[in-house]
């Protein structure tokens, strides 16, 4: 504007001092001499202090040149172009002109030409030029000084201007914000071709620069950033930069752009809260609107990254945005994911140990903000968190695209208790996993108990979820969820039934129904809540098994303990196992298998007594102590006054049973021989294969022993002894006064040494053996009976010792065969008779001597 106002001026001018030639054309030669004017006023123009002479060429020389009108330059490019058309007609018309205040309505100009020297001040323009003529319309100028005031440029240097072909060429020194180099410039017509080169420079300079450009071509603030703030180098310096400029219309043709620039010693920030990345020189090109940074050396709080591919594409024009493709082998730890944050990604795992195979592209728009981030990761032996959860793996692919990340095969273990291939996708924006794992093993102890122990499970369903710190994995098909947390790790498995098949704890215990929840703070310390039912135990209630429970259990992997939520049942585990049985019968399984016991175990019963599962015979008891350990049992048992102690030891048995009722008699030989009475029995080892016994009675009735039963009834069955008959045999049974069973048993036979019964009516002794294979039966006893009978008779001397003999008694001999359940009684009463009258003569002819004595 400022230029086309100085050519309208010197136009004005032209005519103005035409008109004055023609008016005063017969002053001519006055004129020769020159003519000076304190004023002159004129339409639209106002002069004050003219002085004018020609001598060949014009001197002008005005104080001040006021014109009513608008300069219709903006720009020191436009005012610059006014001048450069004007220049040839400066010096074909005037020698001097000096105007020293050249007055528009919006602007003030001071302007000097003499002797080739030409000098201009505007609001935004200062210039020293000299000028150099070769033809009417072409002349060479030397820029002593161009101030482009508005864009803050200082250029020296030379121009060549053809006027007719309307071509200007510029070639010099710049300096602009502290950024100085030089310069090529042509002008063609409208058209501004330009290539610069700089000296080294700094950061500041370039800031400088950029916060004064960016509002002019409308730059994106984030891709301003990127050039000056994001990226800081030490020494920066600008190999060239070339491209066109039309200075009527300043349309700058981006895509014709081109430069290279070098950025030396680099730091390289994403965000204020993310540490900066370094790398020893960025070459930085400019080609088709795209700003392309060439990353020599990068490096990453201390990881290097083989490769850095950024640029920032439509720079200049609408869209702009950035791409940053990065490979390294590094690791994926916190400082890696900071990177990741400020661009809104979120891949879960940061690794703490081992080295990732990452490529990571980013594609991020300015306005409106946008983002496309895509990326692999190959996983190698390493440890890492998921979400905070501690982990390892030994390999796998992490495939990234923006908030979906896809995990095939990657390989997760959490110290033992898993190892795990998972493939499926986790969305970033939920949380949320689904997909399928690969179960390589899974394992979960409480102390030396295996909850859980599973191999090579295929293609189980899976999810998870990460909330906050919370991570959930859920398990459908094993319907089993994992809960992780910072301070609680929960396990919930609700159906026993879907992990039977992988827990051992559960088939060694013949557990299969039920759920079990276990919490966990460190995996040392667990806490379970077990709710089982149809379990198969050896505990009894009423006779009935009790087969559901509801357990509290606690372990540190040291101790344990666990009790029901009626505390019949209370475990404790250490060194040693304590089990304390309340209210509940212990049924003893029946084995023939070596006991083997390798750790310390020990039974309290309290109102529980122990029930033989193959026979039914029971201890009674009160309480009970019954240790296990290695082949050793031994039992102390109390039932009132009673007491019950029992150890077997490398297959010996000793047992010792004292002061007994009845009822626990009867329990232990389960069967209702006795009625009323006391009973001791004692067992010991002879040999390694013999065991010597001995079974006391006191006053007791026998009742129910079914040899006994048939005997007994054989006997009053036999009509020549009904004389000899008493009621009392079959009312309540055969009293004993005491009575003695003295026996031995060896693997195959119990030999019955010395059998002796006293009672109200009859003896009974013997001896023989019972085979313990078939039950078979060979006993000889001697029946001493009817003793009421004998007392009574031996009241007559001579009659009592005729009829009774030597002891006073009657006595018969019997044979039990048969077995036990079927015994068969051979009695000899009938011989026993018939040698009685040989008996009496005998017995009668010894009389004499046995008067005398």
């Amino acid at each position: 504007m400022i230029i086309k106002a100085i050519s309208h001026a010197i136009k004005n001018i032209w005519k103005f001092f035409l008109f004055i030639v023609l008016f005063f054309v017969v002053l001519i030669g006055t004129l020769m001499y020159g003519i000076s004017l304190d004023s002159l006023v004129l339409p639209k123009i106002k002069v004050d202090q003219l002085y004018i002479k020609l001598d060949k060429k014009l001197i002008v020389t005005i104080q001040s040149l006021e014109i009513n009108a608008h300069t219709q330059t903006d720009t020191s490019l436009e005012e610059s172009t006014q001048i450069i058309q004007s220049l040839p007609y400066l010096n074909q018309f005037f020698k001097h002109i000096s105007i020293q205040n050249l007055i528009y309505a919006n602007e003030r100009i001071a302007l000097y030409y003499a002797e080739n020297q030409f000098e201009l001040t505007s609001q935004h323009l200062d210039v020293k030029l000299m000028l150099t003529p070769y033809s009417k319309t072409a002349l060479d100028v030397t820029i002593l000084e161009a101030n482009f005031k508005d864009f803050f440029l200082h250029v020296k240097g030379n121009a060549h201007l053809d006027l007719k072909a309307e071509n200007y060429r510029f070639e010099g020194a710049y300096d602009t914000f502290g950024l100085k180099g030089s310069t090529r410039l042509e002008l063609q017509k409208n058209l501004l071709s330009y290539h610069v080169q700089s000296e080294p420079f700094t950061n500041q300079a370039l800031s400088d620069f950029m916060n004064f450009l960016s509002p002019i071509v409308e730059l994106e603030p984030l891709a301003k950033d990127w050039i000056h703030t994001n990226i800081v180098g030490q020494e920066y310096i600008l190999e060239f930069l070339e491209g066109q400029l039309d200075i009527q219309t300043l349309d700058y043709f981006p895509m014709q752009m081109r430069g290279h620039a070098t950025v030396k010693d680099a730091t390289i920030s994403f965000e204020p809260s993310v540490p900066p990345a370094f790398a020893k020189q960025i070459g930085i090109t400019l080609h088709e609107d795209k700003l392309l940074f060439d990353v020599l050396e990068p490096y990453y709080e201390q990881k290097e990254i083989q490769q850095a591919d950024v640029y920032i594409y439509n720079l200049l024009t609408k869209g702009t945005g950035i791409v940053v493709d990065l490979n390294a082998t590094a690791t994926l730890d916190a400082s890696i994911h900071k990177i990741l944050h400020a661009f809104k990604i979120d891949v879960p795992i940061t690794q703490t140990s081992g080295k990732t195979e990452a490529h990571v592209k980013l594609d991020i728009k300015f306005l409106p903000y946008d983002i496309n981030a895509t990326g692999e990761f190959k996983l190698s032996p390493s440890t890492f968190n998921l979400s905070g959860l501690p982990m390892a793996t030994r390999s796998g692919e992490v495939l990234l695209d923006n908030y979906r990340v896809t995990l095939n095969r990657a390989n997760l273990q959490y110290k033992n208790l898993f190892d795990i291939d998972t493939t499926g996708i986790f969305e970033t924006k939920t949380s949320d996993f689904n997909g399928s794992i690969d179960i390589r093993s899974l394992l979960l102890k409480f102390g030396e108990m295996e909850l859980l122990k599973g191999k090579n499970l295929k293609h189980q369903k899976a999810s998870f979820t990460i909330d906050k710190n919370t991570t959930t994995m859920r398990l459908p098909g094993l319907e089993t969820n994992i809960i992780f947390e910072p301070k609680n790790n929960q396990f919930i498995f609700n159906d026993l039934s879907k992990i039977a098949p992988i827990s051992p704890f559960m088939y060694e215990n013949g557990i299969e129904k039920g759920s079990v929840k276990v919490t966990t703070q460190d995996f040392e310390s667990f806490l379970a809540k077990l709710n089982l039912y149809d379990v198969s135990t050896p505990f009894l209630t009423n006779g009935i098994p009790v087969k559901d429970f509801d357990i509290t259990l606690t372990t540190n992997t040291k101790t344990l303990d666990a009790y029901t939520s009626d505390y019949a049942l209370a475990l404790h585990l250490d060194k040693e196992i304590a089990l304390h049985v309340k209210n509940l019968d212990l049924l003893v399984p029946n084995s023939t298998e070596p006991l083997n016991i390798p750790i310390k175990t020990t039974l309290y019963g309290e109102n529980s007594s122990i029930i033989d599962a193959n026979s039914s015979r029971t201890i009674l008891s009160n309480r009970y102590t019954l240790s296990l350990f290695k082949d050793t049992v031994h039992l102390e048992s109390k039932k009132g006054t009673a007491s019950f102690s029992y150890q077997k030891k490398d297959n010996q048995l000793t047992l010792h049973a004292q002061a007994m009722d009845d009822e626990s008699i009867n329990a232990l030989f389960n069967h209702s021989y006795f009625h009323q009475g006391t009973f001791e029995l004692s067992l010991e080892p002879t040999t390694l294969k013999t065991t010597q016994g001995v079974f006391k009675m006191h006053n007791t009735f026998i009742k129910d022993l079914k040899f006994f039963n048939n005997l007994m009834a054989t006997i009053n069955t036999i009509p020549s002894l009904l004389v000899f008959s008493d009621p009392n045999f079959s009312k309540e049974g055969y009293f004993v006064e005491t009575g003695t069973l003295i026996f031995e048993q060896n693997e195959d036979t119990l030999n019955i040494k010395e059998f002796q019964l006293r009672g109200k009516n009859a003896d009974i002794t013997g001896k023989g053996s019972v085979d313990l294979h078939t039950d078979a039966l060979d006993l000889k006893l001697r029946v001493k009976t009817l003793k009421t009978f004998s007392s009574a008779i031996d009241f007559i001397p001579l009659v009592g010792g005729l009829i009774l003999g030597e002891d006073k008694r009657i006595s018969t001999n019997v044979d039990v065969k048969g077995t036990l359940d079927e015994p068969n009684i051979e009695t000899h009463l009938l011989l026993d008779t018939l040698k009685s009258p040989v008996n009496i003569l005998k017995r009668t002819l010894e009389a004499p001597l046995e008067l005398l004595k």
